[in-house]
């Protein structure tokens, strides 16, 4: 019985300890955004009316500054847009969700470009850039 009780409780032990994400779990997840983000581009290129497509933006990323950082500035320029004003529905504009969820673990300065660009071509860099860091995410 007292070996049953020590089993019993080391199970107990091992299973209630909190586990932390391997690096390579946190890589396929960031990996994973990175494609939901690519996804997310395509869908919103297919639904979005050319009218909403010539809206002018901040240009936060570009072929030359594709990195975490402008990754976050996209999501919160592109979050300062309502799904209704784009004419869609909310469950279609989740990409500005999928940035912010790829770049949660910096902290990036609201953006500040004086710059615009159309949001047709902003999601151009932002699909291209994902694509670059998706390609680079299995070479490692």
């Amino acid at each position: 019985m007292k070996t049953f009780t020590l089993f019993l409780l080391s199970f107990v032990v091992v299973t209630a300890m909190p586990t932390t994400p391997s690096s390579s779990d946190e890589q396929r997840l960031q990996s994973l955004i990175l494609k939901e983000i690519i996804e997310s581009v395509k869908d919103l290129d297919d639904i979005l009316n050319d009218t909403v497509k010539k809206t002018f933006v901040q240009e936060v990323i570009t072929d030359r500054h594709c990195n975490v950082q402008s990754i976050c500035k996209a999501g919160k320029a592109l979050e300062t847009f309502k799904a209704g004003d784009l004419g869609i529905q909310e469950k279609q504009w989740l990409l500005p969700r999928r940035l912010v969820a790829y770049s949660r673990s910096i902290q990036c300065k609201e953006p500040t470009s004086h710059q615009s660009i159309e949001l047709q071509r902003l999601l151009h860099n932002i699909k291209e850039c994902a694509q670059k860091m998706y390609s680079m995410s299995y070479i490692y």
